[in-house]
């Protein structure tokens, strides 16, 4: 999330520099619902085909093709895919009080709302698909009330058994309320991810100092399945974005995250970027020491959320401002 104070800033900024754009590329290493008519996206880059890449999975180029209405969600901070419905994806916004998930389609068409027992999330700002962590082969929903906008000691995961969303519940879902305490003190995160034993992944919003125009670190912690204190387990170096015009206003920071088969794309307001072991079943907390690339963006203001598709083969990130849904399909699969 963005603070809502310069919102106004931002985009007004966009604006005024549209004219100096600039283009992601496809595999460039790095050092109610409504079809949109006029979609919302990043006035520095203009549409244009993204360049073939040798080194698979390669992407096209983004296409913007739904928004999201705020009778759907009000500020998209979290996407995933479901595991147990290719195609529908999850989204939840960030709003204090927060109590359900939206199911939506790619194409933006709203499928169903999952109210979850006893939620009310103080600052939901993830979602993850991932084990359930008893060792079925089930899987499970991860939402991520971990955002630190309201200040607090703790955060919280409610992880939910996924349901069968061909026939949708009518009723609220149970779920497991994981509560976390961070080492090292109370921190802002946006983004979520879950290994192979169902434990979460947080990676940290790093500080940013205006004054400076210097971030800090991002960190990534683990938790266990039931819960307490996180373990640091690392540090995440984000290269330099080729264009940062919203770093430089915010810092270059993660908005979301997204794992599969030994990939994780990572989110920032200026670019997603790409983190590959060369092994679908590497152990995901290893990714900050994997190659990363950039790929297509998306070219939306103000994007929060990336996901991959349930199959690998792609991904959606959405615009926390506009609703606004861009898609990356494959040109060659992982």
């Amino acid at each position: 999330m963005i603070d809502g104070r310069r919102t106004v800033v931002l985009v007004a900024g966009l604006v005024v520099l549209g004219a100096c754009s600039g283009s992601g590329s496809a595999g460039a290493p790095a050092t109610g619902s409504q079809q949109p008519s006029a979609p919302a996206t990043d006035p520095r880059r203009p549409s244009a085909p993204e360049p073939a890449c040798a080194d698979p999975p390669c992407y096209g180029a983004a296409e913007t093709t739904a928004r999201l209405s705020s009778d759907v969600v009000v500020e998209v901070s979290g996407t995933a895919a479901s595991g147990r419905v290719p195609g529908l994806y999850y989204v939840v916004g960030d709003e204090p009080g927060t109590s359900s998930v939206a199911v939506v389609r790619a194409d933006g068409t709203p499928v169903t709302t999952l109210e979850i027992r006893g939620m009310d999330a103080r600052n939901a700002e993830a979602l993850a698909v991932g084990p359930c962590g008893d060792g079925s082969a089930a899987g499970c929903l991860y939402v991520g009330d971990i955002g630190d906008h309201v200040g607090r000691d703790d955060v919280v995961v409610h992880r939910v058994p996924e349901p069968d969303l061909t026939e949708p519940p009518t009723s609220p879902v149970d779920s497991d309320v994981l509560r976390y305490t961070y080492p090292d003190g109370p921190t802002d995160a946006e983004a979520l991810l879950v290994d192979g034993q169902g434990r979460p992944l947080i990676i940290s919003k790093a500080a940013f100092d205006r004054d400076s125009g210097e971030t800090g670190p991002t960190r990534l912690y683990r938790g266990e399945t039931g819960g307490g204190t996180l373990e640091a387990v690392g540090t995440v170096r984000l290269p330099e974005p080729e264009d940062g015009l919203l770093a430089g206003f915010v810092g270059n920071v993660v908005t979301g995250a997204s794992a599969a088969d030994g990939r994780v794309l990572l989110r920032t307001y200026d670019e997603v970027l790409e983190f590959r072991a060369g092994a679908a079943d590497a152990d995901v907390a290893g990714f900050p020491g994997w190659p990363v690339r950039r790929v297509p963006d998306g070219g939306l203001v103000q994007a929060e959320s990336v996901a991959y598709r349930a199959d690998g083969c792609g991904y959606l990130t959405t615009s926390e401002l506009t609703g606004d849904v861009a898609r990356v399909g494959c040109t060659s699969a992982p």
